[in-house]
């Protein structure tokens, strides 16, 4: 049998006072640390879940703004590009328009100096041809006579 004596009655009473000092100091100190440290634990995974799909969420509008961006850029570049070539066929249109303007130009100055050097050259024919005529036939002949025989060779010459 088993024989109680105050001894064990001591121990037993010793060892439940002890649990309750450790209980009191020890365990539950330590069992609220756990508790905190795994709510901040739990807290700062949710921050980092949080975080992510924040980041994530950014990246997609980011990527989206890039790619309307591009569009944007272009579309101005093509519209860049239309108005350069429409700009150069307008140079083209204005070069050939001026072209073909000095060039009407240049053909009336040189049809009115040919106008000039003709009647000059007419003059000139005039008084040389009433030389030589004096010459051939040793005597004058009249104004008349030399303006028609000039026209006669003008007429003449320009049909040539």
């Amino acid at each position: 049998m088993i024989n109680i004596d105050y001894t064990l009655i001591l121990v037993i009473l010793n060892f439940v006072v002890l649990l309750l000092i450790l209980n009191k100091v020890l365990y539950k100190p330590i069992q609220t640390f756990l508790e905190e440290r795994q709510k901040k634990i739990n807290d700062d995974i949710d921050a980092a879940r949080t975080s992510r799909e924040e980041a994530d969420k950014l990246v997609e509008t980011r990527s989206e703004e890039l790619k309307k961006s591009s569009a944007e850029i272009r579309k101005m570049k093509q519209a860049a590009k239309r108005d350069a070539e429409y700009r150069a066929a307008e140079i083209l249109r204005e070069a050939k328009e001026n072209e073909k303007r000095i060039a009407l130009e240049t053909e009336n100055q040189i049809a009115l100096e040919r106008k000039k050097v003709m009647a000059q050259l007419q003059g000139e024919l005039g008084g040389m041809i009433a030389d030589l005529s004096e010459k051939f036939l040793s005597k004058k002949l009249d104004a008349s006579v030399d303006t028609e025989i000039i026209e006669q060779m003008l007429t003449e010459r320009g049909e040539k």
